[in-house]
């Protein structure tokens, strides 16, 4: 059983910041960080540091410093390089995240090597074998949408994290993802509405399964909790776990990651959303984005005293 994550790897260098700055503001910052990120690695990594499956990291990074270290740090992670392209011409994406002291962050990204991607490079990949596949926009969209169709045809499970949201188009992709995994941001603008609280998360979930023909959709809404559906006809809300978070970047990554790694054994989805839920709890109270992933046992640990 095998799960593949397509999506983009980013060299992130983070900075604590007592207040987010403001338009024209220079700020003094106190800690930095330069790891991994991109929410495909993220993804990828929570994936792997989740299940016991094998897990395989499809994307590219440049002929540079940052993506001989992206390389580096994968092997260490135990993902393996095979899945890497390295591409001459852009070099390795960037990530600039300022964190205020609330855990709350704001993130500038330079996409480089992920926007490489052509219908071309995916022409060449195979995806036999795979049982969930997982993938962001991060990457063009189109191309995002070969790997998808590709692994529909292999008979996975497809799962698409709808971030960023592309400014025309994103229901092309629609045909081709099993479970949709927006953010409240996201399912706000895919509905063009508001989603204020939980009676709207539920709603907005029923919505979008009814409008992309998926087979579940699950609205992650922060620190309220998650509302999902599987048949566009009701849907349940979960509240968050209460935890004192202090940094909240790739929470979502961490949680896509972790859905992925309990769908692999062909679970029941209200208890890999439950599973989700417990790594994104535990990934904010850690720095950083990767590294900021629990194990499988801290995540065990923490279900398993409720």
């Amino acid at each position: 059983m095998t799960i593949v994550v397509f999506g983009s790897a980013n060299v992130d260098i983070s900075i604590d910041v007592d207040a987010l700055p403001r338009l024209g503001e220079t700020k003094h910052g106190s800690d930095y960080r330069i790891g991994l990120g991109g929410k495909g690695l993220n993804q990828a990594v929570a994936a792997n540091r989740l299940s016991t499956s094998p897990v395989t990291f499809i994307a590219a990074v440049g002929a540079d410093h940052f993506g001989s270290m992206v390389e580096k740090e994968l092997a260490n992670l135990g993902l393996g390089t095979t899945g890497i392209r390295r591409d001459s011409c852009r070099p390795t994406g960037v990530a600039l995240i300022h964190v205020d002291g609330d855990g709350n962050n704001s993130i500038t990204v330079s996409g480089g090597s992920n926007l490489s991607w052509t219908e071309l490079h995916i022409a060449e990949l195979e995806f036999d074998g795979t049982v969930v596949g997982l993938c962001q926009l991060e990457t063009p969209p189109s191309v995002t949408f070969e790997v998808l169709r590709k692994i529909s045809e292999a008979g996975g499970m497809t799962i698409l994290d709808p971030a960023p949201i592309p400014t025309k188009n994103v229901d092309d992709l629609f045909p081709m993802v099993d479970i949709l995994t927006p953010n409240q941001r996201e399912a706000e603008r895919l509905l063009n509405r508001r989603i204020l609280n939980s009676e709207d998360a539920i709603q907005g979930a029923i919505a979008l399964v009814k409008i992309g023909g998926f087979k579940a959709v699950i609205l992650t809404m922060g620190e309220q909790g998650v509302a999902y559906s599987e048949d566009g006809v009701k849907g349940e809300w979960m509240p968050a776990f209460s935890v004192d978070a202090i940094d909240t970047v790739a929470a979502g990554d961490c949680f896509n990651g972790a859905l992925a790694a309990s769908l692999v054994g062909g679970g029941r989805l209200r208890n890999a959303v439950l599973f989700a839920m417990a790594a994104a709890a535990l990934s904010v109270t850690k720095a950083g984005a990767s590294e900021s992933v629990p194990s499988l046992g801290e995540v065990q640990d923490f279900l398993g005293k409720l």
